[in-house]
């Protein structure tokens, strides 16, 4: 019955006021759909990993290699170790899990792919969990000659789900060679996880070590020199850290050699938590990001309310005396006023579920990550909204019912709203902190902005227009496999369009894999731990790489063997100089090999803009005969059809092998995708936030011009002009957002020098940003003040001086 009266108070005060009604509504839907949003997002992020077997026992094996005498990646760890752990100390370790991942024409019937595979143990299901649709869960791997697929590629290679007995081959590194399979088992698609999602390639087939061709036939899982193996382990209840430590220490000093011992630190990292930690933490930061702004940008709309509600007070006041006067106390008013902001913060949860499920592919765009509908919400969801939608009208209510109740009687039943100088103050402080709020987005947003174009508009030191990278190679890595890739980049050469074309096991999207310590061969410089890519001698040109002394391979119109090129910080490290590198030896620790320098190249930006420029070596791919990709330079005005012309000439030569390519503009750009969804995602926060606070001027604008009405009206009759009274209001705004520029400003300075120290080469934060941020938000709050005001005009003056 109580409600019942609310309901139909608050729908009769909507009627009377809708345009209020609408833009309080609008607030609150706003606030609610952008929290709802970023909600859903978060726990979409929280949820990576967490549905995995045993998650709060499962760790990563992940390495620290000294920079002087490391080998490998942190990302991997020697082949053995995991498989050496479970079977030494089997009441630490339950279970372990080791894949390397690889890329190569995966063949079925008359279907040619290229495709992500995981040569890896057998556990890979009873360790994770990971849901068969068809198969035995308890025997996925039937044998050596088994895979295990996804349902995706199922229906792609044979166009049904359940594939069990059907038969696929893949490509190994070997001459001729093709490694037969039976599909065994299929598992559904997984969700994102640290797992099948840990490298930028997703896999889709998953094969046994035991009795695997690809490499040849060395079983790698076993070597200790390897340190390129993804590793995870499942440990017993109640094993601490320290203990798997100390068995990771006796293991290495018992197993590897002692370059490996003093290079090589292992570091237990829980997988529960990998997707958060990994990158520097840059999916927790921006998880970080969208909750304060999602909280602000919400406590903005709440904020909003209760100016409106109060700006609007006077309209309510007699009701509220006549109420007051005919017994009504102090708490039923109360509780009439939270009940009605209770109403709209419910009406508002409604809308802002249509705005949602309208909006859900903006979201998904600007987040890269799905947004499920609202039909598929869980159920917790729904309960998570209803308490935040409760919160929020509580907290929108409060304070308008305790000042609207206060209000004596005898001033309300004259529709007055009486002494407010606390409500006043009370409002200027809820205005300065939306100000504060909103300039804070907005500074924020320029200087992701500012910082986003800093890095595409970088002088990366390569060039990465028109180059069509090929990654769908038959990697056959032995000198026969070399020169067919070299007589198909002759063929593609001939193209018109083509102007370069390059071999390489790299292309600069990311730090090398492969490393090797090397020194001068003279024994004056420094043991330098390298990165190694294998390129041919038109990797610089391809690319627009700077040669600044030597040539790239070449001895005069020739190609020796053992020739090498190096960045100057390669040349650097070793104790080199630019200038007189040239035909000096450098030899790779460890072996008796000596390599010629060829050439020096400027350093350029290999990896993200978020590491610095490590020394690199390029090896020529007829020595280091490893490939996987071929990189052309285009030119052309005629995309679609040069990428015509160029398969068919690809298909000319090679025949079966598929052609999948991509652009290096595009590499780039995933190079840096969250650094792209924060730069979307403050954009839109910082607009919402602008047009929350807007709209909160209005609302004070509406309280504040009817208060002192009859005051602008004896100053009009006195021969003000429209210049002079908005120069009384905007004198009042400009102190309020001079205050909220000095909150926010040191506030997000030191924000944001945090965030721009991920990077080793970033922007200046500028004065003037939040000069133009403080000018703008004056000036259009100038405009507003001058178009409400003259909106008003006539009305006020003609009414206020016949009033009383």
């Amino acid at each position: 019955m109580l409600f019942r009266n609310y309901y139909k108070t608050t729908t009769r005060y909507i009627r009377q006021h809708k345009g209020f009604a609408l833009l309080y509504l609008f607030c609150l839907s706003l606030g609610i759909t952008f929290a709802l949003a970023i909600g859903i997002y978060i726990l979409t992020q929280y949820r990576v990993n967490r549905d995995l077997k045993n998650i709060d026992r499962q760790y990563i094996l992940q390495s620290e290699w000294d920079k002087n005498e490391g080998i490998g990646i942190p990302l991997t760890t020697l082949a053995p170790l995991a498989r050496t752990l479970q079977e030494n100390y089997p009441d630490l370790v339950a279970q372990y899990y080791r894949y390397s991942s690889v890329a190569n024409v995966v063949s079925a019937g008359t279907i040619n792919t290229t495709e992500n595979i995981a040569i890896g143990d057998t556990t890979l299901i009873s360790q994770f969990g990971f849901k068969l649709l068809h198969g035995d869960g308890r025997n996925a791997f039937e044998g050596i000659h088994s895979a295990v697929i996804t349902e995706s590629l199922a229906l792609k290679l044979y166009g049904k789900s359940d594939a069990r007995g059907e038969q696929l081959s893949i490509q190994t590194t070997l001459a001729g060679v093709k490694q037969p399979y039976t599909v065994s088992a299929v598992m559904q698609d997984p969700p994102k996880n640290s797992v099948t999602h840990i490298l930028k390639e997703t896999q889709h087939i998953f094969v046994p070590f035991e009795g695997n061709r690809y490499f040849g036939n060395g079983d790698t899982a076993s070597d200790w020199n390897n340190p390129y193996v993804l590793s995870y382990i499942s440990v017993k209840p109640n094993v601490s850290v320290a203990r798997l430590d100390a068995a990771i220490k006796e293991i290495l000093q018992s197993y590897t050699k002692p370059n490996i011992q003093r290079a090589l630190k292992v570091k237990l990292v829980p997988l529960k938590d990998y997707y958060l930690t990994q990158d520097g933490g840059a999916a927790k930061q921006m998880i970080n990001i969208l909750f304060w702004a999602a909280l602000f940008l919400l406590g903005m709309a709440i904020l909003n309310y209760v100016n409106i509600t109060l700006g609007t007070a006077a309209g309510r006041l007699k009701e509220i005396g006549i109420r007051k006067l005919f017994g009504g106390t102090r708490r039923q008013l109360m509780l009439q006023f939270l009940g009605e902001a209770l109403i709209l913060s419910l009406l508002s949860g409604f809308l802002s579920l249509l705005i949602y499920e309208v909006c859900r592919p903006v979201f998904a765009a600007v987040l890269d990550s799905s947004m499920p509908s609202v039909i598929d919400f869980d159920g917790h969801i729904f309960v998570l909204l209803l308490v935040v939608l409760i919160f929020t009208g509580l907290l929108a209510g409060i304070y308008p019912a305790l000042v609207l109740s206060a209000a004596r009687m005898v001033n309300a039943v004259k529709g007055k709203v009486g002494p407010t100088t606390k409500g006043a103050n009370l409002q200027s402080l809820m205005l300065t902190i939306q100000f504060s709020i909103a300039i804070a987005a907005c500074m924020g947003a320029i200087t992701v902005s500012r910082q986003v174009d800093f890095i595409f508009n970088q002088n990366l030191g390569y060039d990465k227009e028109q180059i069509l990278v090929i990654s769908a190679l038959p990697k056959q890595w032995d000198t026969a496999g070399v020169a067919k890739m070299k007589t198909a980049q002759e063929a593609l050469l001939k193209l018109n369009a083509v102007k370069e074309a390059t071999l390489c096991f790299e292309i600069p999207n990311r730090t090398p894999a492969n490393a090797a310590i090397f020194e001068a061969a003279n024994g004056t410089g420094h043991k330098v731990s390298i990165p190694i890519i294998s390129v041919d001698e038109n990797y610089a040109a391809t690319f627009g790489l700077q040669l600044l002394n030597g040539s790239c391979f070449y001895a005069g119109s020739s190609l020796p063997p053992n020739r090498v090129v190096l960045n100057e910080s390669a040349v650097k490290a070793l104790g080199l100089e630019v200038e007189t590198a040239v035909n000096q030896e450098v030899r790779e620790v460890g072996s008796e090999d000596v390599y010629t320098i060829a050439g020096v190249v400027k350093d350029y930006f290999y990896a993200s803009l978020r590491e610095g420029i490590q020394p690199v070596l390029f090896a020529h791919v007829r020595d280091l005969s490893i490939y996987r990709f071929m990189a052309l330079k285009l030119s052309t005005k005629d995309m679609p059809q040069t990428l015509s012309t160029v398969k068919a000439q690809w298909q000319d030569v090679l025949g079966d092998v598929p052609f999948e390519y991509t652009f290096m503009d595009e590499q780039f750009k995933f190079l840096y995708t969250a650094e792209l969804q924060l730069k979307q995602a403050a954009y839109v926060t910082t607009f919402l936030n602008f047009i929350i606070a807007i709209l909160g001027i209005v609302g004070v604008l509406v309280f504040t011009l009817q208060k002192r009405e009859k005051e602008i009206a004896v100053r009009v009759v006195l021969g003000a002009k429209p210049a002079n009274i908005i120069a009384l209001f905007g004198k009042y705004y400009a102190v309020l957002l001079l205050l909220s520029t000095l909150i926010a400003a040191p506030l997000m300075y030191v924000l944001l020098n945090q965030w721009l120290a991920n990077y080793v080469f970033h922007i200046q934060q500028n004065i003037w940003v939040l000069v133009l941020v403080f000018l703008f938000f004056f000036g259009f709050t100038c405009a507003l003040i001058g178009f409400m005001y003259l909106g008003r005009r006539k009305v006020a003056i003609s009414k206020q001086l016949r009033d009383e």
